[in-house]
């Protein structure tokens, strides 16, 4: 437990809570048991509600994990008076939190207003590694490297629907926040602060659709690469066939037993049908070329 204060508020910091964190937590903020049971492990699902001297409020943020190379949910849970704010959560959010300082917050409001701020500011910058895979996607284009990028394009999306999920149901709490917000605090800049959160929520939301859009481009795009180079193919083998099978039929022909075969008795008879052959191709081949069948 972390404790860092004001002259008028304090922010009190649970990572990882015990019994006695719980414990205290319920004294401190006189938590009904239910909230105070709730708080040992992560919620069923994100909310907002007002309890007469608190908020209790459950808030996703995304989390990227490296290994796996996606977003994971990550919660964290608040507990909110007039005069302090409690943040719970069940994973290091060491990377999220490490910079945030109390500083002149006059009032819980400006420290709920100034953390959330931060964690939103963290999931703008965590969008970096979806910016940088878009980019390094885009790069790599018209490479020939079609089946390297379709990979590639497949676990981008799965990224950004991940993150895209845990974002997106950040808006209608943050709206419910306001609503329990304003009779909570009663302040006329109550409105503002929390409608400024809905708003830096939204551009995260907008990032995330401009790159949903953007690699949705590139997939189209891509594919398209390969069915010209799947036609490429076909249109060449289709050739190859066409150019290859009169002359084997011609060729099994003279491989027949039968009499008055003509040419196969004259010396010389084998080169002279190989010859035929050999010379015929080549004539096929310099027209299909021409035409650009090939």
């Amino acid at each position: 437990m972390d404790i860092k204060k004001n002259k008028n508020v304090q922010w009190i910091d649970v990572p990882k809570p015990t019994g006695k964190d719980l414990a205290w937590l319920k004294e401190e903020f006189d938590l009904h048991p239910v909230i105070a049971d709730e708080l040992r492990g992560p919620s069923a699902r994100a909310r907002v509600e007002a309890h007469g001297a608190y908020l209790f409020f459950v808030y996703y943020f995304p989390k990227y994990d490296t290994d796996d190379e996606a977003s994971v949910r990550t919660e964290i849970d608040f507990i909110v008076t007039k005069n302090a704010v409690a943040t719970v959560h069940y994973e290091p959010l060491t990377e999220a939190l490490e910079h945030f300082e109390v500083k002149h917050e006059k009032n819980s409001l400006e420290l709920l207003y100034r953390l959330v701020e931060h964690l939103v500011t963290h999931e703008e910058r965590q969008l970096r590694h979806v910016r940088e895979k878009v980019e390094a996607v885009g790069q790599s284009m018209f490479k020939g490297k079609e089946k390297e990028i379709l990979e590639r394009i497949m676990y981008l999306k799965r990224d950004i629907s991940e993150y895209r999920i845990i974002v997106k149901l950040q808006e209608p709490i943050l709206h419910s926040l306001l609503t329990k917000g304003k009779r909570f605090w009663n302040e006329d800049d109550t409105e503002v602060y929390l409608n400024d959160l809905i708003g830096d929520q939204l551009k995260v939301v907008r990032q995330l659709e401009d790159y949903r859009e953007t690699v949705s481009d590139f997939e189209a795009t891509n594919n398209q690469l390969m069915n010209l180079k799947t036609s490429s193919i076909m249109k060449t083998f289709t050739a190859l066939s066409f150019l290859t099978f009169p002359f084997v039929l011609f060729a099994t022909l003279f491989t027949m037993n039968t009499r008055d075969t003509p040419i196969v008795d004259l010396p010389g008879a084998f080169w002279i049908i190989t010859g035929f052959i050999v010379i015929a191709i080549v004539i096929l081949a310099t027209y299909f070329r021409k035409k650009g069948w090939f």
